[in-house]
């Protein structure tokens, strides 16, 4: 299932609802009706996507964009990484340390925010109110009035959001749930979860240096 906050101005619940049933494997935060319902988008018509946070998730989220949006920029603490994964993709995107110079631009409509859990909200409820449409990864917060501030943001500043949950709506996982709800193993009598990794105590990190190239106070989320 994918949870979204839309502004009501901008499109439709139902509308919104049915496009965002395609973003379960990929981001789709911008419905068509903003490019103003000049029928199929054409190379001036593409839907301009910033990326925050351009590490492994971001990458999957890039290589799954739909064919009518294109990256224009990204920002990330690392710059190195920004700059090496734009090379990698023989990308000319416009490369941006500090994500809220990415979202100063004019010409991004939707922001991918793809960063650590901790600092997430933060550039969520900033991109609200640089007047972005966004998709965010989960999990969305680390706590509940995080969840409160960043919902009242977006129907403040009238925001489409999206956060992606994949796997509770594919394809092959509806069809298994559908396959034993019909009474396709029989009765249920046990079922096991298994956590892939168990929990582990945490006892501290030895002190290293900062990377170089890496802007420290805005990985951990510190406002300059």
């Amino acid at each position: 299932m994918t949870r979204s906050v839309e502004s009501m101005s901008t499109v439709s619940r139902r509308q919104f609802t049915r496009k965002a049933a395609f973003g379960l494997a990929f981001p789709l935060i911008v419905p068509s009706k903003v490019l103003g319902g000049r029928g199929t988008p054409g190379a001036n018509d593409r839907i301009r996507i910033g990326v925050i946070g351009i590490g492994n998730r971001s990458n999957l989220l890039i290589g799954q964009l739909p064919q009518d949006a294109e990256i224009v920029a990204v920002a990330d603490c690392s710059l190195k990484r920004a700059q090496d994964t734009a090379a990698r993709r023989q990308a000319d995107w416009r490369i941006h340390q500090d994500y809220r110079k990415l979202l100063e631009q004019k010409d991004v409509d939707g922001v991918i925010i793809g960063t650590p859990d901790h600092v997430r909200v933060q550039c969520s409820i900033h991109a609200c109110q640089a007047g972005k449409d966004i998709y965010a990864e989960k999990p969305l917060t680390v706590y509940v009035e995080e969840g409160r501030a960043l919902v009242r943001a977006a129907r403040k500043y009238g925001r489409v959001f999206q956060v992606g949950s994949q796997q509770r709506s594919m394809a092959m996982n509806r069809v298994a749930c559908d396959f034993v709800r019909n009474g396709g193993l029989g009765r249920v009598l046990f079922v096991l979860g298994v956590n892939y990794t168990g929990p582990e105590r945490y006892t501290g990190l030895p002190e290293e240096p900062v990377p170089e190239g890496l802007d420290w106070d805005r990985w951990i989320g510190r406002q300059a």
